[in-house]
């Protein structure tokens, strides 16, 4: 199994080695030529017309009568919005001849890929100040009043609407407020590849990988109005009362004892059972108390609190009102808190992977110029020289929440606690003789004290990973399996030896390893690789230009293309491998290392769409993608790049690259494929200081931003007669 899994590894990184070394041509390349691919996608242009539309219909509100009359009578009002939305996807590819001493020519590749999503959308306000105010609502009626219908005017302008303030008569004092909604989503993923080839045979000695992920994320709610009264919000109407029917189905409580039976037994109609005009069906109120169900629904209320009438307890805005008849007005009162609601979450991760592999004085044969079709080529390697490191970090915002007391949530009981439970288990971890983990960030040997956020994050990947863990994997490697290790049989008697030599450590808070000789290993014995090309493949870009070339795949000695192809070795090959499949999806064991992936041409030539139809790949919006490297015939330099994504969107999604300036691409790169900082894209920025303690009772998240405006609304339709 080890062996498998370094030969997989060895062919993987010839076949990044070889995209690469197609650019070399006949090494008449200088130092400093470049050359570069990509495209970034614009896919806010499909959703367009809906944020147009969006953007029509808050325009029309801002302008309608109702929004002119709430500005009239109490100064609320929607100034401003602005909806900033963007999502970007960009696949860029770049290379580069940096130096070619020592009869070495050494090149740099780098592939990008990153995602850009941020939907924000800002509102500019005038609303009264936070705190409780005490409002007045007053009508007057300014035209003919008629008695008779108690109605004013025959139009709006008849009636005078104004909102103050109760205490002073005065109207509202009003603060312009920036309130903003949104969050995004952003991932980053860049691998860059150096190689060395050798000048006069083209051959790949050294290779180094760095395999780089990035995510971020966040959501913000700022300055967001939560007007309530009695502590719920003003626009939270009441209830419409139901009424249960003995089968459970509820019907509207209007059609209680209306004289059509609604529920199917029609037990909400009150029935003569005994002849006499008496009904034996009643209603229970609240507290207990029962009526027969023909006193329901008529005008009149028996229980205490009007249930019998429909009544749910919930109080309209501005139900207290004194008219003045000789003025013809009336003056409603309501009490109102005003609060601005902020809850801010941000968190990126980052996790990066770089090996180097050293091929000494033997390099690999990972190319074969002049490339021709069905074209195979076979090696072996005799020295290799393996090291690495892996590592990353997870970072998340202290949150910036108005419930929090000063704006500074270490300061909740809640995070203290939990603060001090995570000392005491760490702690435990750090006293335990078979398990010991310590999060020991000041290099002391104990455990940290956690007092606050920052103690937490940022958390690198590994914190700290002890000697018996690696012992752990070394044991798993060297023996033939758990079992017969925990049994005591025999193991690997070089196991301590070669742990030692692996030298697996952390270094910067980065697990490492190596550098690590494997050819050193005592029964080390040569590793066999091959390549092969396909057919000559064309392709016409959407300019019209038609590039061709080959693709270069890791291939088997069992390749039809191997004119030295034993058919009874790889059948009876094939038959083994058949074997391996079918224990393996008996055993559903993920560990081993399946043998397809270094013979033929089983990745490259299979039917993937039967796959993409399994309970697996069925959410795979990739799944059946292809990426097609199309390198120039003469020259081996990459042309053109085309990927065929048929599962991204329902009618499928083709790319392609065409040859690009390399300062364009490498702008792109810098500006938005940074794995440790990958939120490049950022359209709304907020001044964290902005945000005022508010009181920890409030509820998250606000009522909405035209909560006040609305209300207004409701009211004033309301007491229009």
């Amino acid at each position: 199994m080890y062996k498998k899994a370094l030969i997989a590894f060895m062919v993987a990184m010839s076949l990044l080695g070889s995209q690469a070394y197609t650019a070399v041509a006949e090494s008449d390349f200088a130092v400093g030529d470049e050359w570069a691919f990509g495209i970034e996608i614009n896919l806010m242009e499909e959703f367009q017309s809906d944020i147009d539309e969006l953007e029509g219909n808050i325009t029309e509100l801002m302008e309608s009568e109702e929004a002119e009359m709430v500005k009239n009578a109490s100064g609320l009002e929607l100034k401003s919005f602005a909806l900033n939305n963007e999502a970007i996807l960009g696949f860029y590819y770049t290379g580069e001849v940096v130096d070619d001493f020592d009869q070495m020519v050494h090149m740099r590749t780098q592939q990008s890929f990153y995602s850009h999503t941020v939907l924000g959308t800002t509102f500019t306000t005038m609303l009264p100040g936070e705190g409780e105010h005490n409002l007045l609502l007053k009508i007057t009626c300014e035209g003919e009043y008629d008695e008779e219908n108690e109605e004013c005017g025959e139009d709006d302008e008849d009636a005078k609407i104004e909102l103050l303030d109760n205490n002073t008569g005065e109207p509202l004092i009003l603060e312009e407020v920036n309130t903003v909604i949104g969050g995004s989503m952003h991932y980053v993923a860049k691998i860059t590849q150096d190689t060395w080839w050798t000048e006069d045979t083209h051959e790949l000695s050294r290779t180094e990988l760095t395999l780089e992920l990035g995510a971020a994320g966040g959501i913000t709610i700022k300055n967001v109005p939560n007007i309530t009264r009695n502590g719920a919000s003003i626009l939270e109407a009441g209830e419409q009362a139901t009424f249960e029917c003995e089968d459970g189905d509820q019907i509207e409580f209007d059609y209680v004892n209306d004289g059509h039976e609604d529920c199917y037994h029609g037990d909400d109609e009150p029935k003569d059972e005994d002849g006499d005009g008496s009904t034996d069906q009643t209603f229970e109120c609240n507290n207990g108390d029962t009526y027969p169900l023909d006193y329901v629904n008529d005008d009149i209320w028996h229980c205490e609190d009007g249930e019998d009438e429909g009544e749910t307890g919930y109080i309209d805005p501005f139900s207290v009102c004194d008219e003045n008849d000789e003025e013809q007005s009336a003056s409603c009162y309501e009490t109102i808190e005003h609060k601005l609601e902020t809850a801010v979450f941000e968190m990126e991760a980052d996790i990066s992977l770089h090996l180097a592999v050293d091929f000494g004085d033997n390099p690999m044969n990972a190319i074969d110029l002049p490339l021709e079709e069905n074209k195979y080529w076979e090696g072996e390697l005799d020295r290799i020289t393996i090291s690495g490191d892996l590592g990353g970090k997870i970072d998340v915002k202290k949150p910036e929440l108005s419930i929090c007391p000063d704006n500074d949530c270490d300061q909740l009981p809640e995070m203290e606690e939990l603060y001090s439970g995570l000392t005491e288990a760490i702690d435990e971890l750090h006293n335990n003789e078979s398990f010991s983990v310590t999060v020991d960030r000041d290099n002391d040997g104990l455990p940290d004290v956690i007092t606050q956020w920052d103690d937490l994050f940022p958390m690198y990947v590994p914190e700290t990973w002890m000697d018996q863990i690696f012992q752990e994997i070394l044991e798993q490697i060297a023996c033939e399996d758990d079992e017969s290790a925990q049994e005591g049989e025999e193991c690997d008697e070089t196991a301590e030896e070669e742990f030692e030599r692996l030298n697996l450590r952390i270094e910067n808070n980065r697990f490492a390893f190596g550098p690590y000789s494997l050819h050193e290993i005592e029964d080390y014995e040569p590793l066999p690789y091959a390549f092969e090309t396909g057919e000559k493949e064309t392709a016409t870009a959407s300019d019209g230009t038609e590039y061709e070339g080959y693709q270069v795949f890791p291939t088997g000695r069992c390749s039809e293309n191997n004119p030295n192809r034993n058919d009874d070795d790889c059948n009876e090959e094939d038959e083994e491998n058949d074997r391996e499949d079918d224990e393996d999806e008996r055993d559903d064991d993920d560990e081993g290392i399946d043998d397809e992936i270094i013979g033929g041409r089983s990745g490259h030539d299979g039917d993937h769409e039967d796959d993409c139809h399994s309970e697996e790949e069925e959410d795979n919006i990739f799944c059946g993608s292809e990426v097609i490297w199309f390198h120039n015939a003469e020259t081996g330099h990459p042309a053109y790049i085309n990927m065929d994504m048929p599962n991204l969107r329902e009618d499928g999604y083709t790319v392609e690259m065409m040859p690009i300036e390399s300062s364009v691409a490498k702008a792109q790169v810098d500006a938005n494929a940074d794995a440790e900082n990958p939120e490049k894209t950022t359209l709304i920025e907020f001044d964290s200081d902005e945000a005022e303690a508010l009181a920890d009772e409030s509820e998250l998240p606000g009522f909405g931003i035209m909560a006040a405006g609305a209300s207004l609304l409701f009211v004033s339709r309301r007491f229009r007669k």
